[in-house]
């Protein structure tokens, strides 16, 4: 997974927010050496205990299939990312953008993800932009930021393409 840097000048908290970002994105990355191909341990240590997730654009989301509707808990991420792995053969993220909004505790990514499914040669390059929420969890001193809400807005052309493929539909 290739990714910037955070600006040399940059405070501490920008620093960990950026940081905190990178790897909730980094434990999703395709690792053959995981039986999963992701590392869902480390997903779930980089989250709040009520992490929420959503899709949009609103009206992508809406004509979309319905577990795809609403908020998902962590549980229903990892198992809709569970879902998608079976029919993935390799996908690799290539972060362009991170900006991070300190005074909210949001980080903004501008990601392609380069996604093949299984049996097609054809990759499909999906560039969302994905917002991550952010809490301070633990000690004052010695605390961690984790995502407590994650808002992922995909290409939907992209999106749709990459299913057909996974179904069985490469023409």
């Amino acid at each position: 997974m290739s990714s910037p840097a955070p600006p040399s000048t940059a405070s501490s908290l920008y620093k960990a927010l950026h940081a905190t970002a990178l790897s909730f994105i980094g434990s999703q990355s395709d690792n053959p050496s995981l039986p999963t191909r992701i590392d869902f341990p480390r997903l779930e240590t980089l989250c709040t205990p009520s992490f929420t997730h959503s899709f949009g654009h609103t009206y992508f989301a809406s004509l979309s299939p319905p577990h795809l509707h609403g908020s998902l808990s962590l549980s229903a991420f990892t198992s809709h990312l569970s879902s998608m792995l079976t029919r993935l053969e390799t996908w690799e993220a290539k972060i362009s953008d991170v900006l991070v909004d300190e005074a909210k505790r949001e980080v903004m990514l501008r990601i392609s993800f380069f996604m093949r499914a299984k049996g097609v040669e054809e990759v499909v390059e999906n560039e969302i932009v994905w917002v991550l929420g952010m809490e301070e969890q633990g000690e004052k001193e010695q605390g961690q930021w984790k995502v407590c809400r994650s808002v992922e807005f995909v290409d939907g052309v992209a999106a749709g393409r990459l299913k057909e493929l996974m179904m069985g539909g490469a023409k």
